[in-house]
């Protein structure tokens, strides 16, 4: 993977596009009350629900709570592999897909545990292609070149302190454009990102948006598909080992290639 561009977008305007994302994005953190989306992902394309690995692994809803539930049997049918981006019509736009966490807090000025570039404390990975049982589906397209664009937002908190409150917008601060190889499979997305200073106790939301700008063709008519996009703190392990948390899981067996 080659890094070609770095572009500094600091005080430039957010699209409208982007600010329903992005708002729509403040809406499910606020709702999940968690920084790390484990619900449904917000993308400004989809042809069905996509739901980031996060909501899979032992902290997620998936095992705390779905499998948990007398109706568990309707529930996998319902939300159960649901872990791959399907992109068929563009209509002339380029598709986004959203991931955001938190950091910055006060706990970490205090004891001066601010890390001086993020990409040292979290990992943001997804897979350029998709699979069904275990076998890479070809058919697809998949990316090509790729823009990261990282937004910020201070957050606080309402309730006695018990739900995430995010009283501002996110606000626009840098972008890479990359270039993906054609071999390239599981892609290592996050970018360097430095800190940017707190204005409440609580610290700061990021929200890295990426958007496809080009794509390898798969067969005719056949959609753009990655999948098990996660973000987390590299102390909750590799991401291969995160994705272990998945694979042992039989409920998500055998699902059906919908196309």
């Amino acid at each position: 993977m080659e890094k070609l561009i770095l572009i500094f977008l600091i005080s430039f305007p957010i699209f409208g596009d982007e600010k329903r994302d992005l708002a729509d994005l403040a809406k499910r953190i606020e709702k999940y009350n968690e920084s790390f989306i484990k619900g449904v992902m917000v993308t400004s394309e989809k042809d069905e629900e996509v739901r980031s690995v996060n909501y899979y692994t032992k902290e997620g809803d998936f095992k705390r709570t779905v499998l948990k539930q007398t109706e568990k049997k309707e529930y996998i049918e319902k939300w159960g592999d649901r872990r791959r981006w399907f992109v068929s019509n563009w209509q002339g736009k380029e598709p986004s897909i959203y991931v955001s966490a938190s950091y910055n807090g006060n706990y970490e000025l205090e004891n001066n545990l601010q890390s001086k570039d993020l990409k040292d404390d979290y990992l943001f990975y997804f897979k350029n292609y998709c699979e069904f049982d275990g076998i890479i589906d070809t058919r697809y397209a998949r990316i090509k070149k790729m823009r990261l664009t990282y937004f910020d937002a201070p957050f606080t908190a309402v309730n006695n302190m018990m739900n995430i409150k995010i009283p501002g917008n996110f606000k626009k601060n840098i972008s890479y454009d990359i270039d993906l190889k054609e071999d390239d499979k599981v892609i290592n997305a996050m970018q360097s990102f430095k800190p940017v200073q707190s204005t409440t106790w609580y610290g700061n939301i990021f929200a890295i948006q990426l958007k496809v700008l080009e794509v390898y063709p798969g067969e005719k008519d056949m959609p753009l598909c990655t999948s098990d996009y996660y973000m987390g703190y590299k102390g909750w392990g590799s991401y291969e080992d995160v994705l272990k948390q998945i694979d042992e899981l039989p409920e998500l067996k055998g699902k059906r290639n919908p196309y």
